[in-house]
């Protein structure tokens, strides 16, 4: 039996030893040696903006990286240091490196059953088999510790391997041109042979490529002389990396009329392989002894939210931003509310209506922001008016525009897609890029403007390097926006876990990957607010469905209210 204080016990800490023997060749690919590893050409943020990266070139040279692009792994030093050591050919030392958990403290009854309050866990990795998992004790009754391995450490290694550029994930982007001609495009596609039999020598010499052997000079030769063009539709002031194949006769329309998301396989890699089968090597719970501690009442949470300070829209980029009293933590569920342990709101019971008269208010993103959209519409009865475009037979187009109107409070919601990659159907219309939804919004000062972005879960399957730079284009896009409407408050939402595996997105890790680099490239960017919605989805994640349930849209919608009103 402990108090619930911040004296004696405030953080329970629980090692959890796992030995896991690794074996490399398991999934496939062989790795090169040290000797034989290509070096990325170097792009810094620092140093070149997404509008002097020429995408041709830099697609090239991540083809020949076993791992794909190397800008993204600083802001993962776990990921960085296994793929350093396989790059060393240091085998022996993956034994105990870096097993992704996901560790989350939730209150139970006697039978284990949640009742409703919980809070994810913070995980130090010592790098020798052994994790130090610490969690505040905020409710009182038990608390069960609930521990599950997601993937050892060479699952990981797969999954950086199969989203690497050039890699066939067996998901086609399909592009119709003005003609009706369709052909194959994506952000890093490679000229293809016109004929089976150069599809075959090609395909070998892809191959070889793929495995760190230099092409002979009549391999290049034939594949260059008879591949297929590519159509370069590439924008990268906007960070967006896009080519096509060219039509039959060689030749590149000025643009595409639709595009949409063709599988070659119904199965993905993820699931098919030792490494991913569900409750063996994927998606695990680990029992053990000690999962499960008494807590009695006292104080010590009312007291810490009480002395929480004001929401202000200018914190919490940073993964550190949250430590506070309680440690480096978001919030925590209490009796299935979610309770920030960043701020307090403004004012509580404050009705929608009167947060948000005479606003003016962009959702843009992925279906996971349109929920927010929807939600509210739903909700207070907003005049809904979507956008109408012809899809093709058979297709929805999800992410067309739309705006809803409340006008008895004047308020105005808008919602926007991001641009490709995204795998839902539709014109280029349907999915525009982020930069040209803020380069649109035109305020004299901003103070009636709220803008709401998100984008993660379409880039899952491509190397991290072209999501980096569409974040780069996004953050320089926002900082105009504060220049030209300095009252304007943008807000980033962050990933979303889901404990269930699809086609286009397979799994987790790839969000919470993406996440890193989305709050290491805004945590600079003063007078942006981040809405942490990973750690929400950590103590409630979903199980069924990639998109969470409205009750915890809603209360996803609570949090970002908390900072408006």
């Amino acid at each position: 039996m402990v108090s619930l204080n911040n004296i004696i016990i405030s953080l329970c800490s629980i090692v959890v030893c796992i030995d896991i023997l690794v074996y490399l060749n398991a999934f496939g690919p062989s790795y090169p040696s040290k000797a034989s590893v290509c070096k990325e050409i170097c792009v810094s943020s620092s140093k070149k903006h997404s509008s002097d990266i020429n995408f041709t070139s830099l697609t090239k040279s991540l083809t020949k990286l076993q791992f794909g692009s190397k800008v993204w792994r600083p802001f993962y030093n776990e990921v960085d240091r296994l793929l350093n050591l396989i790059e060393e050919v240091s085998f022996t030392s993956l034994i105990y490196i870096f097993i992704y958990l996901i560790l989350r403290l939730v209150k139970t009854n006697k039978n284990g059953d949640e009742l409703g309050s919980g809070i994810g866990c913070n995980i130090v990795d010592h790098a020798n088999g052994s994790y130090t998992i610490s969690a505040p004790l905020l409710w009182p009754g038990i608390s069960t510790l609930f521990v599950d391995l997601v993937h050892p450490s060479e699952a990981v290694v797969a999954l950086v391997y199969h989203s690497a550029a050039g890699k066939d994930n067996r998901v086609k982007f399909v592009s119709t041109y003005p003609t009706g001609e369709e052909v194959y495009c994506h952000v890093d596609i490679q000229p293809q042979p016109r004929c089976d039999f150069l599809t075959a020598i090609c395909l070998i010499a892809s191959q070889i490529r793929n495995n760190s052997v230099i092409l002979t000079s009549w391999q290049m030769f034939v594949c260059f002389i008879f591949s297929r063009p590519l159509c370069d539709f590439s924008q990268p002031e906007k960070g967006g990396s896009w080519f096509c194949l060219s039509n039959a006769n060689g030749d590149c329309p000025d643009h595409v009329n639709y595009t949409q998301t063709k599988l070659v396989s119904g199965v993905s890699y993820v699931g098919t392989t030792p490494l991913f089968f569900k409750g063996k090597t994927w998606k695990m719970p680990i029992d053990f002894q000690g999962g499960s501690i008494m807590v009695k009442n006292s104080s010590f949470t009312k007291d810490l939210v009480n002395s929480l300070p004001i929401c202000k829209s200018t914190s919490g980029m940073s993964e550190d931003s949250f430590e506070f009293r309680a440690g480096k933590y978001s919030g925590f569920y209490l009796n299935y509310q979610w309770q920030s342990l960043q701020c307090k709101p403004r004012s509580k019971g404050y009705k929608f209506e009167e947060c948000l008269r005479d606003k003016v208010v962009y959702f843009i993103g992925d279906s996971t922001m349109r929920q927010w959209y929807t939600a509210l519409v739903k909700l207070h009865k907003f005049q809904d008016h979507p956008t109408k475009m012809k899809a093709k037979l058979g297709d929805k187009i999800w992410q067309a525009p739309r705006v809803g109107y409340q006008t008895d409070y004047n308020i105005t919601l808008y919602y926007r897609s991001h641009g490709m990659p995204r795998y839902n159907p539709g014109p280029p219309e349907s999915h525009p890029f982020i930069v040209d939804t803020l380069n649109e919004i035109q305020t004299d000062d901003g103070r009636n403007i709220v803008v709401v972005i998100n984008i993660a879960l379409h880039f899952q399957l491509i190397d991290p390097i072209f999501y980096f730079q569409r974040v780069e284009a996004v953050k320089r896009s926002v900082v105009q926006l504060q220049l030209r409407s300095p009252g304007v408050r943008v807000f980033i939402r962050g990933c979303i876990r889901h404990r269930n595996s699809a086609k286009f997105v397979p799994t987790e890790w790839y969000s919470f990957r993406l996440c890193k680099i989305l709050r290491k490239t805004f945590q600079t960017v003063p007078g942006v607010g981040f809405i942490d919605t990973w750690q929400m989805t950590t103590v409630y994640p979903n199980y069924i469905n990639i998109h969470p349930k409205e009750s915890v849209i809603l209360q996803h919608i609570a949090v970002f209210l908390s900072y408006m009103c």
